[in-house]
């Protein structure tokens, strides 16, 4: 039921928003460890759902907020996953590398890449928050395990687990993939 927004009577939004910031915050967390993030993306949850019902009728609210979250949780991982993603490649165009790489091989580089982005995805959500706040936000065991709460060997542990995790999926996966092109590589072997 859509509460009226004058005077002092406050929309359905702003009380889900209200009663739900904590578990809000927490959700978000799942996606985002920093905690910047977590209040921009809690903010501009507040923010979309509270413009959107001032045009429309929203019959669950604390669910509406939630899928707004996640959305923008998600859209700003994409966001900083493509950053790191654009380094790689100004990496890669630098003069630095001296190695000239065929179209295969920089097929198979941006295969893998995707692949540890999938591993990545697929760890357990402590132990990936771990393994972002390490690897793509730089943060010290420290100040992971201060933000986080928990100890810094337990910190330690996530930390090798995501990395033992992560070479397992990639090296599976890309054995499935180099398996897959080894014929059209002999192929054009014996044509030369």
């Amino acid at each position: 039921m859509r509460h009226k927004t004058t005077g002092h009577t406050s929309s359905a939004i702003q009380e889900a928003f209200t009663r739900h910031q904590g578990a809000l915050k927490r959700f978000i967390s799942r996606f985002l460890p920093n905690s910047y993030d977590i209040e921009d993306v809690s903010q501009e949850t507040f923010l979309r759902a509270y413009t959107t019902e001032k045009t429309r009728e929203i019959e669950q609210p604390k669910s509406f907020l939630f899928r707004i979250a996640k959305h923008i949780a998600l859209t700003q991982l994409t966001q900083k996953s493509r950053q790191i993603t654009d380094y790689l490649e100004d990496f890669d165009d630098s003069e630095v590398l001296l190695i000239e790489d065929t179209v295969e091989d920089e097929f198979l580089a941006r295969e893998t890449l995707g692949i540890h982005c999938e591993a990545v995805a697929g760890l357990p959500p402590q132990c990936r928050r771990v393994y972002l706040m390490r690897k793509v936000y730089g943060m010290s065991h420290k100040e992971i395990a201060g933000q986080l709460g928990i100890a810094v060997s337990t910190v330690e542990k996530h930390l090798i687990k995501g990395v033992k995790l992560c070479d397992r999926y990639v090296r599976e996966k890309t054995n499935n993939i180099s398996s897959s092109t080894e014929p059209d590589r002999q192929r054009k072997s014996k044509k030369q």
